[in-house]
């Protein structure tokens, strides 16, 4: 996630690194996870000087670069690989790929399934590299074959690394599609093969699995221990012990393990060394207060007008997509179909978010819809290019969103509580531009498909400072 602002990464860094500070008195493996941040810390902060500048350059001139830049990344995440979507079928019992979209969407709103496995979303940016942790988001935020068919793929590789997190990655898909699995014991004989391997998103997994013994026994201690050797992965690939440095992805902050500590020792009276992590739970449930409130306030904020600004242009792109469906032959019963998802998605479960959904299913319906249209007229093609203008302009809104969080959360770091209450909007901000930029190219490949021309990038550059400057607090 190479976009220029403040990132995601300096301000978690930030809130580890004072947690570290705070609890250096505690003596107990679990924290060694910890371990490495302050020095990340160091190397982060003189960056930020950097990046605020690029920002502030980027307002001047109205830039979208942060989102354009950070989309590449994700939009590119196949890089160079050859995809064979033959192999699905070894995995998924998909006999019709075009219909791959709409199955795994629907079992993608599935949430909270259980403790051990709360979901594909709890699992975002665990993994040790970046290529993987690109692709998982990826399908996650826009299900296509050929995302699915790399990952199985690298799960069949001889990378030491990539192979493993490949393998962890169809096992939290198989986890959350059993029915649409080729077994339903097939996560675990996928996990089974990777199980005895010393890596960030394997030892993550096995303890979980023994903290909540919903798979297997139950044993504290060994999901412990699991996460004290899940933690001091990153500082060993760093320094190249063995010999050989490995690559442990920057967006991969070890919260799954974090997490994990922190409801073990919340609710189990009888964990190893609770009376040693008493102070940090304190903190922690001091944390969950502040970030109540400060969702609570969140509308009121200055982000909270851009994320609402971000929601009306996302509405207004459907709706221009709707109204191009409803002008050719048969678009009313096509938008029939549309409305039946839209009811549908209303009653998905689910808590309730910061950002409103980017509808990719939605979007996903309309490009099939268009796909079948026959030729535009110029009305049709100039609705298209206002409707992409929408989607990059909530893009970058999103993006610029970041570095407003930042500001909320520096300016209280004096308070590790006060400092953290903004994260969970950083999370879903993280997933909101995700699916953005996936279905902004969506539409921009389908847009060059008709010959339709892509929005004037200065004018939507423009309107993105001009609407910028008109947030308050």
């Amino acid at each position: 996630m190479n976009f220029l602002i403040i990132r995601r990464s300096v301000a978690k860094h930030c809130f580890l690194c004072i947690l570290l500070v705070i609890l250096a008195g505690i003596q107990t493996p679990a924290l060694a996870q910890f371990g490495n941040l302050l020095k990340q810390l160091e190397k982060a902060v003189p960056q930020q000087s950097a990046q605020n500048q690029q920002v502030s350059s980027n307002r001047r001139s109205g830039g979208l670069v942060p989102s354009e830049k950070w989309c590449q990344v994700t939009t590119g995440s196949l890089g160079k690989l050859k995809v064979d979507t033959s192999v699905i079928a070894s995995e998924f019992k998909i006999v019709d790929l075009d219909s791959l979209q709409d199955d795994f969407r629907k079992v993608f709103l599935k949430s909270e399934i259980n403790k051990t496995f709360p979901g594909v979303g709890f699992f975002r940016a665990s993994f040790e590299t970046e290529r993987v942790r690109a692709i998982y988001d990826t399908f996650l935020g826009f299900p296509e074959p050929a995302t699915l068919a790399a990952l199985i793929q690298l799960s069949r590789s001889n990378d030491p690394q990539e192979r493993p997190d490949a393998v962890m990655a169809l096992t939290f898909i198989h986890l959350q599609a059993q029915e649409l699995s080729v077994n339903k014991d097939r996560w675990w004989q996928l996990f089974q093969s990777v199980k005895d391997e010393v890596h960030y998103t394997v030892l993550s997994f096995k303890a979980r699995l023994n903290a909540y013994g919903e798979y297997g026994p139950k044993n504290l201690p060994q999901a412990l221990a699991d996460i004290s050797r899940a933690g001091g992965l990153q500082n060993n690939y760093s320094l190249g012990e063995g010999g050989v440095k490995k690559e442990f992805d920057t967006q991969n902050y070890q919260m799954v393990t974090q997490f994990t500590a922190f409801d073990i020792f919340r609710n189990e009276p009888n964990a190893p060394s609770r009376r040693q992590w008493e102070p940090l739970m304190k903190i922690v449930l001091e944390i969950e207060k502040e970030q109540e409130d400060f969702a609570k306030r969140l509308p009121n904020t200055r982000v909270g007008s851009m994320y609402a600004e971000a929601n009306k242009l996302n509405l207004e792109s459907v709706k221009l997509g709707d109204e191009i469906i409803r002008r050719t032959q048969g678009g009313n019963q096509l938008l029939g179909a549309l409305e039946s998802l839209k009811s549908l998605r209303s009653t998905a479960p689910g808590d309730k978010p910061v950002f409103e959904d980017i509808s990719a299913d939605i979007q996903a319906e309309q490009l099939k819809m268009f796909a079948k249209l026959g030729t535009l007229d110029i009305e049709q093609k100039q609705l298209l290019i206002k409707a992409q203008e929408r989607r990059l302009l909530a893009q970058g809104i999103i993006a610029q969103s970041y570095g407003e969080l930042f500001r909320l959360m520096t300016s209280n770091m004096s308070s590790i509580p006060k400092m953290a209450a903004p994260l969970p909007a950083l999370t879903q901000a993280n997933n909101a531009l995700i699916q953005s930029c996936i279905i902004s190219s969506k539409w921009e490949q389908a847009m060059r498909a008709r010959d339709v021309p892509k929005p004037d990038i200065k004018k939507t550059e423009a309107m993105v400072s001009d609407l910028q400057s008109r947030y308050k607090d």
